[in-house]
């Protein structure tokens, strides 16, 4: 026999209305009474029937995910956050990869929509904003992650960039290096702008002089930060330290240096932002900024379904929730 939001109430000692909030991940609930719920619905093997609740409340009981690259460790890390909450709240989540192209954005906004989710998580080109703005009119809850666009109406899930950055590249800096390189991803997106400030920051206040020669963009492709790794190491004079400014321009800086049989940190020191799960498995082991990623996760799909059920976050306008990243030392920038 199917087990019933009810008989999960009756096994945790508790009413019906606090286990439908805890397993629909709305309005407050007290910590114990939150684990009590989840124990019951694990150890009676509870499935909340999404046809019976669609029928009953107009939803899908669905989510879409719309993030940049699938096959980073960051976005897996992220995802991984989001269906964790969306799956204990009875959500299925459909996973779109844009791929950083504007019109493959787009054209999944507008699918989802036609496909009635109930709400969409967005990690934004920036490219679509009348669009992202005429579907949250429209009624469509809409929570940013990542990347932050100004004056949205929705809650927008980020991280420092500005001060991780700052925080990479100060490091280099307290090690003895002054001709720092960076290979950043996008012009206009708000993480590579946010990550070239810090970047920025780091030199002015230690009074170095900032030089185009050293600034290049790898388009946040492995591809495009071998191709400027390698344009650094032919340089006449190259720089002494490289700040790279995500996971898959890190793998192509580094890959570039494997093949030029470049030493680090002896040639040239190296510091990533995003701290990859191979990080310290490579050698010299990775210094890297490190993301809460499956924090941005959470709780970027907590804020969507509040929303979604018009609680707390779902009567705000505007809210932006900022996490702090932290700098991992390891070795590719010298000894510790």
């Amino acid at each position: 026999m199917r087990k019933t939001l009810k008989d999960v109430a009756t096994k945790a000692g508790v009413s019906v209305a606090v286990a439908s909030r805890v397993l629909g991940n709305y309005g407050y609930v007290s910590e114990e009474n939150r684990l009590k719920v989840l124990k019951a619905a694990r150890e009676i093997g509870y499935q909340p029937d999404v046809l019976a609740r669609g029928l009953k409340t107009k939803k899908t009981y669905s989510i879409g995910v719309i993030i940049s690259d699938v096959t980073t460790f960051f976005f897996t890390s992220v995802v991984r956050g989001i269906e964790d909450v969306a799956s204990q709240g009875g959500y299925h989540v459909t996973l779109c990869n844009a791929d950083e192209d504007p019109q493959k954005e787009k054209g999944y906004l507008e699918e989802l929509y036609k496909r009635k989710v109930d709400g969409i998580i967005l990690s934004a080109t920036g490219k679509n904003l009348s669009l992202v703005k005429k579907l949250i009119r429209s009624g469509m809850p809409i929570v940013l992650v990542d990347r932050k666009i100004d004056k949205l109406d929705t809650t927008q899930v980020v991280v420092d960039n500005k001060e991780g950055a700052y925080e990479a590249v100060k490091h280099l800096i307290k090690l003895g290096y002054q001709r720092i390189g960076v290979i950043n991803g996008i012009k206009g997106i708000w993480t590579s702008e946010q990550r070239f400030a810090g970047y920025l920051d780091a030199l002015e206040e230690s009074e170095l002089k900032i030089k185009p020669e050293l600034i290049k963009y790898g388009d946040f492709r492995v591809e495009g930060s071998k191709k400027a790794m390698v344009e650094f190491l032919g340089m006449k004079n190259p720089p002494e330290a490289v700040f790279v400014t995500n996971e898959a321009m890190t793998t192509g800086a580094l890959l570039a240096m494997k093949e030029k049989k470049v030493k680090i940190p002896d040639d040239i020191a190296i510091v990533g932002f995003d701290d990859p799960i191979w990080a310290p498995l490579i050698e010299p082991p990775l210094t890297a900024v490190r993301q809460p990623s499956y924090s941005i996760g959470t709780i970027a799909c907590q804020a969507l379904l509040q929303r979604i059920e018009k609680t707390n976050r779902g009567r705000s306008v505007h809210e932006e929730i900022v996490l702090k990243p932290k700098l991992t030392i390891r070795k590719s920038c010298g000894e510790i």
